[in-house]
C-alpha cells in the first residue's frame, strides 16, 4: 500500500494528530570512560588522548523494560562513534588536515553528510585548527538513551555528549567547549549520526566564537502524502476496530511548500462502502477494519492514502497522558455534561482525560458534529505545537512520543518509520496549518440521523487532491 520513500514527515503530522511514556529502564550506571586511538603523529606536537566518560545508559521499549545485556554492544558502539567524532573534530591534529576534517564525515549516514559538510565549522573546532597545535581535554561526558522495539532490539539512540578541553596555539592557550545531541541508528553494522543540535564555544582569540548548528532529516520527495487518521468509538475492553469510527481525518502534506492540511469528515456522512452498499462512513470500520474505511475514503474522495492511524478512547486518552499532556487555546467557553467537558476560553494544559473530553464534545458547540470534527482538528495542531517546542529543548523528547504510538495506536507504519518522522515533524509550522470539514447537511436515511456531503465537501477534496493542500 505504501512506498517506502514516501513514508516521511506527512505521516509524522498525522501521528501527533492522535499522540500526546511511562518507561521502565535499566537504572543509571557510571561506566568505564573510552579510548580511540590517535592517529600516529610525525612531528614533536603534543598529541592528547580522549577518555570518553558513559555517565548514563537509559533505554525505553515497547514491552517496558530492557535488559542491560542487550544494551551492551550497542552502548560500546555508540559510544565509539561519538567518541571519535571527538577525537577527531577537537584532540587528534594529525586528522584536522587544515580545518578539513574529512575522516569525520563517515560517522555520520549518507544523506546527512552533506549537511554535516556545511556544518563542519560548528561541529568541530572549525578554521581555528589551522592555528591550534594542541587542544587538552578536560571534561568528555556521555549520556545516552535508546529507543527498542518489541523484541528488545535497540533502534536509535539519542547520545547527549558534553566536552570540554584547553587548545594551545603557540604561547597561547584558551578554553574550549561543545556540546551536542545526536541521534543515532545502525547502518550497515556500524551506528551512525542521523541528526544532530549542537553547541559549543571557540574563543575569538583562536579565531573562533559561538558553535551552533542543528540538522533533522528532511523529505525524500516532494510529492503530497497524505494520511488517514481514525479515532475509534472503542471504550476500555472493547477492539479498536470492533467498533464504529468516532472520528475521520484526513491529513494532507505539501513537502515543496512546507504546508499541512486537515479535512475532518463528519462521521455520520451517508456514503457508500465497498462491497457493503451504503451507509454512514463510521460504520466502514467496524465492518472491515481500517482497510475498508481507508479504501471508503479513497472512493468517496478520489484520493489515495499513503497510511492510516487508528487509536480508541482509552488509547488516545493514555497518549496524552504519555508524553504530559498537550497545551492549545480553547475557542471559546465550553460546558457538556455529556462528554464531561467543561472549560474556560483560553490557553489550557490538558492532560489525557481532558483531551479527550475536548475532542468528544458537539453538544455545546455551533454546528453540532461539524464543530466537533473542527475541534478535533484543532486538537492534532495543538499535538504539533506541542511536540515542536518539546523537540526545540531536545530530540530526546521524541522518545515518549514514539513508544506512546508504538503501544496505543493500529498502523501499518513500523517503529523506526513512526521514530524518524516524528524527529522531522516539527519541521512544519502549526501556524500555517489549515483545518477544515467536509460541507454538507443533515438529513434522514432509512430513520437514520445523518450527513449528506454536498458540493462544497466534493469542491473540497478536489482542491485537497491535487497538490495536498487547501486553498494552494
Amino acid at each position: 500500500m505504501l512506498m517506502a520513500a514516501a513514508r516521511t514527515v506527512g505521516h509524522a503530522i498525522a501521528l501527533v494528530a492522535i499522540v500526546a511514556t511511562a518507561c521502565t529502564s535499566p537504572s543509571p550506571r557510571q561506566v568505564e570512560p573510552t579510548t580511540v586511538p590517535l592517529a600516529p603523529s610525525g612531528g614533536a606536537t603534543p598529541v592528547h588522548e580522549l577518555s570518553m566518560t558513559l555517565r548514563e545508559v537509559d533505554a525505553h521499549g515497547v514491552e517496558g523494560r530492557i535488559r542491560r545485556s542487550d544494551l551492551a554492544e550497542p552502548t560500546r558502539a555508540v559510544r565509539r562513534t561519538i567518541s571519535e567524532l571527538y577525537t577527531i573534530g577537537f584532540v587528534d591534529p594529525v586528522r584536522w588536515e587544515e580545518g578539513e576534517f574529512p575522516s569525520l564525515f563517515r560517522l555520520f549516514a549518507g544523506p546527512v553528510r552533506d549537511q554535516a559538510s556545511r556544518d563542519i565549522a560548528d561541529l568541530t573546532l572549525g578554521p581555528a585548527a589551522r592555528d591550534v597545535d594542541a587542544l587538552q581535554p578536560r571534561r568528555a561526558l556521555l549520556d545516552v538513551r535508546f529507543l527498542a522495539d518489541g523484541q528488545a532490539r535497540p533502534l536509535f539512540a539519542v547520545a547527549g555528549a558534553r566536552f570540554a578541553g584547553i587548545a594551545q596555539a603557540g604561547e597561547t592557550r584558551a578554553p574550549v567547549t561543545h556540546e551536542g545531541e545526536y541521534v543515532l541508528r545502525r547502518v550497515n553494522g556500524e551506528w551512525r549520526v542521523v541528526s544532530y543540535d549542537v553547541h559549543g564555544h571557540v574563543p575569538k582569540v583562536l579565531e573562533g566564537g559561538p558553535r551552533d548548528a542543528a540538522f533533522a532529516p528532511g523529505l525524500p520527495s516532494n510529492e503530497p502524502l497524505f494520511v488517514l487518521v481514525i479515532g475509534s468509538d472503542a471504550r476500555p475492553g472493547q477492539s479498536v476496530t470492533g467498533t464504529r469510527a468516532d472520528s475521520i481525518h484526513i491529513v494532507a502534506v505539501n513537502p515543496r511548500h512546507g504546508r499541512v492540511s486537515i479535512v475532518g469528515i463528519p462521521r455520520d456522512s451517508w456514503v457508500s462502502i465497498p462491497g457493503y452498499g451504503s451507509d454512514k462512513i463510521n460504520a466502514a470500520l467496524v465492518l472491515g477494519g481500517p482497510e475498508l474505511l481507508v479504501e471508503t475514503v479513497e472512493r468517496l474522495s478520489g484520493i489515495r492514502m499513503d497510511a492510516y492511524l487508528l487509536t480508541g478512547f482509552q488509547g488516545f486518552e493514555r497518549m496524552v497522558k504519555a508524553v504530559g499532556g498537550i497545551d492549545m487555546k480553547i475557542p471559546y467557553p465550553i460546558s457538556d455534561v455529556w462528554a464531561n467537558a467543561h472549560f474556560r476560553r483560553g490557553p489550557e494544559h490538558l492532560s489525557g482525560r481532558e483531551a479527550l473530553a475536548f475532542a468528544r464534545v458537539r453538544h455545546d458547540l455551533p454546528n453540532g458534529d461539524f464543530g466537533r470534527s473542527f475541534n478535533q482538528g484543532r486538537l492534532m495542531i495543538a499535538a504539533l505545537a506541542t511536540l515542536r517546542r518539546e523537540v526545540a529543548e531536545g530530540s530526546a523528547a521524541v522518545v515518549p512520543w514514539a513508544l506512546a504510538a508504538a503501544r496505543n495506536v493500529v498502523t501499518d507504519l513500523s517503529l523506526t518509520e513512526m521514530f524518524e518522522l516524528l524527529v522531522a515533524a516539527p519541521a512544519f509550522q502549526p501556524r500555517l496549518v489549515r483545518n477544515a470539514v467536509a460541507g454538507g447537511h443533515g438529513g434522514s436515511i432509512a430513520g437514520k440521523s445523518v450527513v449528506l456531503l454536498d458540493g462544497r465537501a466534493h469542491a473540497m477534496f478536489r482542491d485537497l487532491g491535487r497538490d495536498g493542500m487547501l486553498g494552494g
